[in-house]
């Protein structure tokens, strides 16, 4: 009797003490989170636009998180390599997605792309927004969009982009498609390896996210024709939008944003949006993203999710207008 009672005392003493969050070594607990390294499997190769903002954020969220933000790339398929790999992951918040709103388009144009974003992911936050640009060789002699439609017209042309399916590949498409330009796709694993082939003059035009271009483009390896957004970049104020140019209501972002496999907590999906809002907050990181030719955004869970459902609907409507299928 008396084992019994002490047994029960203990057992009680034990679920006070780990209420309490002083659970001495040795008894077990569930453990608070994050306990561990966390992981950010990214989408596309180093050196890109969601690359670049991902470590930016995984720098930030070490310190807040007090763990370890380690940044992986999982480059191929527009993205959707690494988000397989990241739906098969157990739902526990150590895995996290970032990747880039071609994973919504590919999924669209492409029957093998192998994922169901809607099903098998939960959005955590879209973090940043960044234009597309057209960028052209200096040596083509195109300081325009006219200039582009015209050259195009006299000769073959040949334009690079992050990859089949990928947002600035749609983009280009769609442009070229409204403005009468031919262009030969040529398709490379991410934006670096196409603004490197533009600088180093193997192709004369590339459609990528406009960060990685913007110190290309200050430092004059490579002139920008137009930018995709609504309003002209910060980061590039001489360069003018797709609109200005006579293409109405041509604006077309691509989105950096986190996921998670579906089934995460909510406590831990909420302490991930809440850390990842604090570094958004933050005044270096608004002016980095700025320079780099992002706009900080900060839209959680359950916008983000709304806001991929309607894009899942527009990039269905744009693939079928601009004749794309993989």
């Amino acid at each position: 009797m008396q084992k019994g009672f002490t047994r029960r005392h203990a057992t009680l003493a034990a679920m006070a003490l780990v209420a309490a969050g002083t659970l001495p070594a040795g008894v077990s607990a569930q453990e608070t989170y994050p306990s561990r390294n966390i992981t950010i499997i990214v989408g596309f190769p180093p050196g890109g636009g969601v690359d670049v903002v991902a470590r930016l954020m995984a720098d930030k969220m070490s310190a807040l998180l007090g763990k370890p933000v380690v940044v992986e790339n999982r480059a191929g398929a527009s993205g959707s390599l690494a988000t397989r790999q990241v739906a098969a992951m157990k739902p526990d918040g150590y895995t996290l997605l970032m990747n880039s709103n071609s994973i919504v388009a590919n999924q669209v144009i492409n029957s093998k792309a192998g994922h169901d974003i809607e099903r098998e992911l939960t959005p955590v936050m879209k973090v940043a927004v960044q234009p597309n640009i057209l960028v052209a060789s200096p040596e083509l002699g195109a300081k325009t969009l006219a200039d582009v439609v015209a050259l195009s017209k006299t000769r073959e042309l040949d334009f690079g982009s992050p990859g089949v399916g990928s947002i600035p590949h749609l983009a280009a498409e769609y442009l070229f498609t409204l403005t009468g330009a031919k262009a030969k796709h040529i398709p490379f694993p991410g934006a670096a390896q196409a603004l490197t082939a533009v600088t180093g003059g193997h192709v004369p035009l590339a459609f990528v996210t406009a960060p990685p271009a913007v110190p290309l483009v200050k430092g004059d390896k490579l002139r920008a024709v137009v930018v995709t957004s609504a309003q002209r970049m910060a980061a590039l104020p001489d360069v003018p939008t797709v609109i200005e140019t006579g293409t109405k209501d041509f604006v077309i972002d691509t989105w950096a944003g986190f996921f998670v496999p579906a089934g995460t907590p909510k406590p831990v999906l909420d302490q991930l949006q809440d850390a990842m809002l604090k570094v958004l907050a933050m005044p270096d990181v608004k002016a980095r993203l700025t320079d780099l030719g992002f706009e900080p955004a900060g839209t959680r869970s359950e916008a983000f999710g709304r806001e991929i459902n309607a894009e899942l609907s527009r990039w269905k409507d744009v693939a079928q207008k601009a004749n794309i299928s993989l």
